[in-house]
């Protein structure tokens, strides 16, 4: 039986809650023999207490990472819909995945429900807090704060703060009960609380940050924690044991969540009835600021950890310096992406692709402009593979993007764990990196996040450079270049005129030639322009085709040219005039036309430096033109 495969969907895979969960479902999935792929945007979600509203621009590259899902792959899809930038995205994936038969199973997003959700029970958390304040610590005098007004998750816990309240006969009252926002305005709820005139005994929070503003307040202001008053949060983050005093709080089970989410599938394939929604209990820990935990009992693994997280951060600030002086010089996407690897090594990845837009890597004129003539945006059918860590794909190594990768990862000896954030810049896509973690990202996953995010700027900054280079040389084209022939005009002419500069510095030689296209009037009456515009190109390409490389060809006319370049010895200009008619006579030869291209051409060669006017010198190349254009005409007459 082949191995089964699920898409996990979320917006920063560093972030705490998200890691948890992610975590959850990927021990689930390698204890049951499941493939993994993670699809991680990078920006987070502004929080509700900030004034932030994301441009539409970076929404729109953020969520361009999920349209990457190939569901022919796919066995089921989690989503932490809660975490997403808009829940259009929610909507999106589902629709995709109905059409499936994909089941979809959204965690910890009770306001978006799908056709499976696993829910953590914000109430019944708050209840565990309240009951241990109340029933074990015998407290009476409690205050809340919660966080805005009317917000899903205050009033839960709000509610759930006046229920055990009421349950042991505790009068719920109103100047007991304040809002901080989730931030530090529960500093303000604290001083009005710790200024109203009634006796504080517990101070409840709905989440861990006001918390910590609470007791911030407290101690500025001499009061003692949990001697004085009780203090707890709501959510059990990482500061939560290295705050002094530690935090009682409670921890919502994300972990046990993920796990949750993969058992549903897992019966979902078995064809067993699963319940619209299952709900996972937080668990309640106990430390300092209740008075649970001793605080002389000391955290020995704590100095350890901040240790090594100092180093981390120490490290990785010198290794961002590093990146971006490599990118500051860098020529070339490989020169580009290669302090990729060092990262790669420090976030112990086992394996690390960067995957460009096969027309952005190749500096293909289409990822600009569509038959309509509108910019492209997203990703494209074929992406190149630009980085080579822990694989042996050679950097450059074009495949469908419908595979995801450039190899096979879903027929190897284990299941296999690949995560895919977005690599874009302003508005324009540009791909993406996929990664296979050695170790889940925990204590590094804000460094991931701002690793993957400096590397998106330093590649956007790279690609839209070449790309303002591409714009610059096509305008340059049509300021100085003939848009029929490709030859340069007469303002191209002028352009290239430090050629001569140098040939009289050098004493070089130079020679003129201006050639004239024959019966050019004649083909235009009898076959209109279209006709007459074959014959010019024919004769451009000859000229072009038949003098050196570094010979500046230009269009001065509707039938004229010149052809001038410099050379340090005399050379055979009538072999060149001579390869030009042979061109000429090929084309007339095999094209199968009424009419024949052809043209006279004369030429002056001199030393440059000897030369008191360039224009005296054109004139003598011109007259030898027409004296050849004579003879032919006399020769015709014959």
């Amino acid at each position: 039986m082949s191995r089964k495969t699920i898409a996990i969907c979320v917006t920063s895979y560093d972030g705490e809650y998200e890691t948890k969960v992610v975590e959850g479902v990927y021990r689930m999935c390698q204890e049951n023999d499941i493939n993994l792929l993670c699809f991680s945007a990078l920006m987070r979600k502004p929080a509700l207490n900030m004034d932030r509203h994301l441009d539409p621009s970076i929404i729109k590259g953020e969520a361009e990472i999920y349209n990457l899902i190939n569901y022919d792959m796919l066995d089921g899809i989690i989503l932490e819909g809660e975490s997403f930038m808009e829940p259009e995205i929610t909507h999106r994936i589902c629709e995709r995945a109905r059409q499936k038969s994909i089941p979809v199973v959204n965690v910890n997003d009770p306001e978006h429900q799908v056709d499976y959700n696993v829910e953590l029970s914000d109430k019944n958390a708050m209840e565990f807090v309240m009951r241990h304040l109340v029933e074990e610590h015998g407290l009476t005098k409690i205050n809340f704060i919660g966080g805005f007004p009317g917000n899903l998750q205050t009033e839960e816990r709000l509610e759930a703060y006046k229920k055990i309240l009421q349950e042991h006969d505790i009068p719920v009252e109103d100047d007991r009960i304040d809002y901080g926002e989730f931030w530090v305005k529960a500093k303000e709820c604290t001083k009005r609380f710790m200024e109203s005139g009634k006796e504080v005994e517990a101070i409840v929070c709905a989440n861990d940050t006001m918390a910590f503003y609470a007791m911030d307040y407290l101690k500025e202001h001499g009061y003692s924690i949990p001697e004085d008053l009780v203090v707890t949060g709501f959510d059990g983050i990482p500061d939560c044991d290295s705050y002094d005093p530690t935090l009682t709080t409670v921890k919502r089970a994300f972990g046990t969540a993920g796990r949750r989410a993969v058992e549903i599938l897992m019966k979902v394939w078995e064809g067993e009835k699963v319940s619209e929604v299952t709900y996972v209990d937080s668990e309640l820990i106990k430390n300092q600021s209740c008075g649970c935990v001793p605080k002389d009992k000391k955290h020995n693994a704590l100095f350890g950890d901040k240790y090594t997280t100092k180093n981390d951060y120490f490290y990785f600030n010198s290794y961002l310096q590093k990146m971006n002086i490599i990118f500051a010089e860098a020529t070339t996407s490989e020169q580009l992406f290669e302090s990729t690897l060092e990262g790669a090594e420090f976030f112990e990845f086992n394996r690390l692709f960067v995957c460009i837009c096969e027309g952005i890597e190749k500096v293909d004129k289409s990822i600009r402009e569509t038959e309509t003539g509108k910019s492209k945006y997203g990703l494209t059918p074929r992406m190149v593979s630009v980085v080579k860590y822990g694989h042996d794909v050679f950097n450059g190594t074009s495949f469908d993007t419908s595979k995801l990768l450039p190899i096979d990862i879903f027929h190897e000896s284990k299941p296999c764990f690949f995560a895919f954030s977005p690599i874009y810049f302003k508005s324009r896509f540009l791909g993406y990196v996929a990664y296979e973690p050695t170790v889940l990202i925990s204590v590094k996953g804000d460094l991931a996040g701002t690793w993957l995010i400096q590397l998106q700027n330093n590649a956007g900054s790279f690609y839209m450079k070449n790309e303002l280079q591409y714009v610059v040389e096509q305008l340059d084209n049509l300021y100085a270049r003939d848009p029929l022939t490709g030859l340069y005009n007469r303002r191209g002419m002028v352009k290239n005129h430090y050629i001569l500069d140098n040939a009289v510095r050098n004493g070089d030689y130079i020679t003129y030639l201006v050639s004239d296209v024959d019966g050019l009037k004649k083909v235009n009456d009898a076959y209109g322009h279209e006709g007459g515009d074959t014959v010019i190109i024919r004769v451009a390409n000859a000229l072009s085709t038949a003098f050196p490389k570094d010979a500046v060809c230009v269009r001065t006319g509707g039938d004229e040219f010149s052809v001038f370049f410099v050379h340090e010895q005399p050379v055979n200009v009538d072999a060149m005039i001579n390869l030009v008619d042979q061109f000429l006579k090929d084309f007339n030869d095999n094209s199968g036309l009424p009419y024949k291209a052809g043209c006279s051409c004369g030429y002056k060669t001199a030393i440059l430096k000897d030369i008191k006017e360039l224009d005296d010198m054109i004139k003598e190349a011109d007259e030898n033109m027409y004296a050849v254009k004579s003879a032919k005409k006399v020769v015709r007459k014959d």
